[in-house]
């Protein structure tokens, strides 16, 4: 994860470091047509490679965790921002990188985000499919 201390040595100065928002993000994706674990575990593998390939300086400390029942990809990283809206806009971002960089077709995303700077808690649903 991408440390408070990091960022100073990053040359970021201390209001800006201060003024940092950290959220944990939790992505549930679920898959739009049913599947085998198999093929949801080598989809999971194509999903994580598109977040650190496209979305690493984003999605710090991506991790993994598949529910074969729900036929769902769980995906946890961090983001730093400067305040909530730019979380929400940080989240996007690594949506749209998943969208793009993967051939899945996702019935429903739902996300899961709470700052460990207010230790506030916003949960949304959002239907969407990729084409």
């Amino acid at each position: 994860m991408y440390s408070l201390k990091e960022a100073y040595m990053a040359g970021e100065s201390n209001r800006d470091i201060s003024q940092r928002t950290e959220a944990n993000v939790l992505l549930e994706l679920r898959m739009l047509e049913p599947m085998s674990e198999e093929v949801l575990d080598a989809n999971s593998d194509d999903v994580l490679e598109a977040v650190e390939a496209g979305a690493g300086d984003i999605a710090l400390g991506p991790a993994l965790a598949l529910n074969v029942y729900k036929g769902a990809i769980h995906l946890r990283f961090d983001v730093l921002a400067r305040n909530d809206a730019q979380v929400y806009e940080q989240v996007a971002k690594v949506l749209t990188v998943i969208q793009r960089e993967t051939d899945l077709e996702f019935h429903v995303s739902r996300s899961s985000v709470e700052s460990h700077n207010g230790g506030a808690e916003e949960v949304s649903a959002v239907a969407f499919a990729t084409t």
